[in-house]
Parts: C-alpha cells; structure tokens; sequence
C-alpha cells in the first residue's frame, strides 16, 4: 500500500508541539502549520531528487544512520520536541543537513517557503531545520518495516512524486534548479547562422608547378642593393663619437621618519563602545525601531575598525518551556547577525550564540522586567 508520507507527517504537527515549534520560530501556531503545509513537501521533494540513484539512496541511508535519525528520538514530532535538547538540538541537526539536501538551492527554498506562509525568511529557515530530521526519522521507520536498503528507500520516494503534484505552485521550479547540471552543448549541425558566426579560413593556394624557370634568381636579384649599400658604409670616413658621462644624480633624501606614537594599524576600539541590548517583542524575531538604529551604528563601528569582531548573545523572559526559549534565544541572535550582515559587515567576524532564559538582567515578575529580558546583547572586541 502507498503511503503519503506528507499526510502522516501533517497530522503529526499538531497539538502542544505544534505551539511549542511556533513558539520557537516567532510565529503564532495557525501561521506555523501554514507555512509546514509548504515545508513538508519542500523537503520531502528534495530527499526523492536526492534518492534517484542506487549511490544517491545509499548516501542518503548513511546519512540517516550517522545522525542517528533512526533512533526512537525521532519516531515522531512529539518525541522529537521532548527529547533533551528538543527544539534547539533539532535545529542544530537539520541546519547541516538542509545543505546536504538542497546544496546551494537551500536560501531559494526557503524564501518559497516564506512566500508561500507569509512567515520571515528566519522562521522558514528554523521551520525547515526542525523538521528535516523528523521526516528522516519517519523514513528511516518505514524501511524497518519493509526493509532497510537503497531499493527500497528509491521505491518509497518515488511513490511520493506521485504525491508532489498536489504541491504548491512554484514547489517544481525550485527543486529542479538545484539538480539542472551546468552543460556546455556543441552544436553538430553546419546551420546558415552558425556558419555566418564562424571565421572565414584563409586559404593558401599550392603554385602552379609550370611557372617560368628564371624565378629561381629573384632572390639574388633582391640582394644586390643590399651589398651595394655595405660598400658603400666601408668607404666612408670614420668619425669619433664622444661618450658623455651621465650626470651626477642629486642625493634623494630619505623619507622622514614616522613620528613615535603612530602607526599604519586601524585605530583600536574605543574603551566606551558597547556593549549594545536590543530589544524584541514577546516570542517574536523582530528588533523595536530604537534596536534597528543600535544595529546600523554597530555596522558603522566595524566598518571604521576593520579589526572588530561581534558577539552575539541572545536571551529570552521566562515565559514558555526552556526549549522552546533556548531556540527562540538562538533565533534572535542569528537574525541579529543576519541584519549586521546585510549591513555589509562579513560573518566570520561574529559569533551568534542563544542562553534562553539564563542571566536575566531584571526580575521576570513584570511585564517591564520580561521586555528588559527579552534581548540580544552585542558586545565588540578588537581581540
């Protein structure tokens, strides 16, 4: 019997995990499972174009197996979601494995993602890495039933095309660009157009073979002004000619000395600079207009000192499970770095790292209290 595999999986987001992954992600939990509706078949396309061949099942197999997606932790959403680690540690599986499966394709799947849900390209990103590893875990149980190997695994993912016709528009264009190898096409047909693009060959033609026997003495004919002209130069009268000596050149002054105290080295930090808090809404991934100027004059400062570096470390209030916090933590100081990259800044010079509800920087027992501690703190150093 057929299974739909994106049915089952459906149904599976549903409930306590279904809030506590839209808690994670900055969303509410109707816009969260919308925009699931286009993630699962996201990446249940991909893994069938990456399960075409025998190589590519058998590389899929060992991938499930080295990330232990056939372990009972990912027999379904709930397990997943619980398990130690739950949201964050799902993240930090399904972040390497999107690369894996869609290669460069993975920012184009999940802007179609964003489109299709109205979510943020962050939360589409965050949705796609959580769920990655459960739908491997859902596969990875249906060949303990019927048989763990690359057949069988090409034979499951090839019933679910059937299934993919019914995605959302535009699901087919960008699966396909990520396999559409690059091909250089040699005509072999002599078309009138490609003939007029061509460069004429020039063409040497043979001598006649009965052409005049005194042409053998052309080339001595040729020499004789040629000796006429070297006679002539040995019978004129030799003249000496005065070497002159180059001019003494003038002592070129040595460059001045740098003045002690400067030097070509950017400038260091100043002692005063940061570190910088930027605020969030309640379970959201947006920055408040006061946080969006703070970013923009942390742009500008690592522009100015070519040698600064960010970190980057997110916090939440106490409200929902820790889980669920830890990720959302993660999220906003990645969407951080995120708008400091757009700025122009490179990301190797920051680090993004989230520490949930740990170090709250005012009491959690009022609502002023919860925002102070619904931040991300930047810190710059030249270190």
């Amino acid at each position: 019997m057929t299974s739909n595999l994106m049915t089952e999986l459906m149904n599976d987001f549903r409930g306590d995990s279904l809030s506590s992954i839209a808690s994670a992600v900055g969303q509410n939990p109707a816009t969260t499972q919308s925009a699931i509706a286009a993630v699962l078949p996201a990446l249940i396309g991909g893994l069938a174009y990456k399960a075409s061949t025998t190589d590519q099942a058998s590389n899929l197999l060992d991938l499930i197996t080295r990330n232990k997606l056939d372990s009972d932790t990912f027999a379904s959403t709930s397990s997943a979601v619980k398990a130690p680690g739950g949201l964050n540690s799902l993240m930090n599986v399904g972040r390497p494995l999107l690369d894996s499966i869609f290669g460069n394709r993975s920012g184009a799947v999940s802007d179609w993602v964003a489109s299709r849900s109205g979510v943020s390209r962050s939360s589409s990103s965050s949705l796609l890495s959580i769920a990655l590893p459960i739908v491997l875990g859902l596969i990875a149980r249906r060949l303990r039933s019927t048989g763990w190997g690359a057949s069988n695994l090409m034979r499951l993912m090839a019933e679910q095309r059937a299934f993919l016709e019914d995605a959302p528009a535009g699901l087919a264009a960008v699966l396909s660009a990520e396999e559409t190898p690059t091909t250089h096409h040699v005509r072999t047909d002599d078309t009138e157009d490609v003939r007029r693009r061509r460069p004429t060959a020039v063409m040497y033609e043979a001598a006649p073979r009965n052409r005049s026997g005194w042409l053998w003495a052309l080339p001595l004919l040729l020499l004789i002004p040629l000796i006429g002209y070297f006679l002539a130069r040995n019978n004129e009268p030799r003249h000496d000619v005065a070497v002159s000596k180059p001019a003494p050149q003038a002592a070129v002054p040595a460059a001045p000395e740098r003045p002690v105290g400067t030097s070509s080295e950017p400038a260091a930090l100043p002692a005063d600079v940061g570190p910088y808090q930027l605020w969030f809404a309640t379970g959201s991934q947006s920055l408040t207009a006061e946080s969006s100027q703070q970013l923009r004059e942390i742009a500008d400062i690592m522009r100015t000192h070519p040698r600064a570096k960010a970190e980057i470390k997110g916090y939440t209030d106490d409200a929902g499970n820790d889980a669920a916090n830890l990720a959302l933590s993660q999220n906003r100081a990645a969407a951080v770095m995120s708008e400091i990259a757009d700025l122009g800044i490179d990301r190797s010079r920051m680090t993004a790292e989230g520490y949930g509800e740990a170090n709250p920087v005012a009491t959690n027992d009022t609502a002023h209290g919860r925002q102070q501690n619904r931040r991300v703190e930047v810190e710059l150093t030249d270190r």
